[in-house]
């Protein structure tokens, strides 16, 4: 108990209320939860990395607080982002494909971050006291995995066209269509960008300079406006 003791009452209770895998849940049920699954509590501080090793037992991690970015990384020690979670995101599903694939996977806090890492057993193991709460649990989770879908489809979709310029603008439209704007921020640094597309930093950058100069996109830093429509035909 001691060691969730700060994390159970004060401000924190206000991330629970507003967070998706708690949704349905009074402050009472989410305190009895944690009390009860025992969560590997994870601080992170800007920029530091927090590593899951590969074939590591199965775990479930839930962002409550901050920014972070979730990397597979291959035994050559190449990084491939898979999503960027602010503030309510959860990496969850990802975290049950460590064991399955053999991956090992690098947390990298944007900000102040913490993570809970929950042993997904203490969610589908029924306990005749929380049974209730369990059941809630589960189906926020089952909620989940439909943005985790679409997530995965949206990386498929990028990576699918045939050239880098295609590449570029397909990715920028769906951000513009999920933004409903025409300008945007956009979760990645350009050298998480260049990994999610799955092309060198270099080349990215040539490319988003010649839309530019083409009068396709303006751009600084992370913001992006679109400015003319007709290059983007998908």
């Amino acid at each position: 108990m001691n060691k969730y003791k700060e994390l159970l009452q004060g401000d924190n209770l206000k991330y629970f209320q507003k967070h998706p895998f708690f949704t349905g849940m009074s402050d009472e049920e989410a305190k009895r939860f944690i009390l009860h699954a025992e969560p590997d509590l994870i601080e992170l501080e800007p920029e530091q990395h927090y590593v899951i090793e590969a074939g590591a037992n199965r775990r479930l991690g839930v962002v409550i607080s901050g920014s972070v970015r979730v990397f597979t990384v291959d035994y050559s020690g190449n990084k491939t982002v898979l999503n960027t979670l602010q503030n309510y995101g959860s990496i969850g599903t990802m975290q049950f494909m460590v064991e399955h694939y053999n991956m090992l996977f690098e947390i990298i806090a944007d900000t102040p971050s913490l993570i809970l890492m929950f042993d997904p057993l203490t969610m589908t193991v029924a306990k005749d006291d929380i049974v209730h709460i369990q059941h809630k649990i589960l189906v926020n989770l089952m909620s989940n995995q439909r943005q985790l879908f679409i997530t995965i489809s949206e990386h498929l979709v990028c990576l699918s066209q045939k050239n880098l310029r295609d590449k570029v603008l397909r990715y920028l439209q769906i951000h513009s269509d999920n933004a409903r704007s025409y300008s945007f921020d956009i979760p990645l640094s350009r050298e998480d960008l260049a990994a999610y597309l799955a092309v060198d930093r270099a080349s990215l950058s040539r490319t988003l300079g010649v839309l530019k100069r083409e009068g396709a996109i303006d751009f600084h830093k992370n913001h992006f406006t679109i400015l003319d429509i007709k290059f983007f035909k998908f």
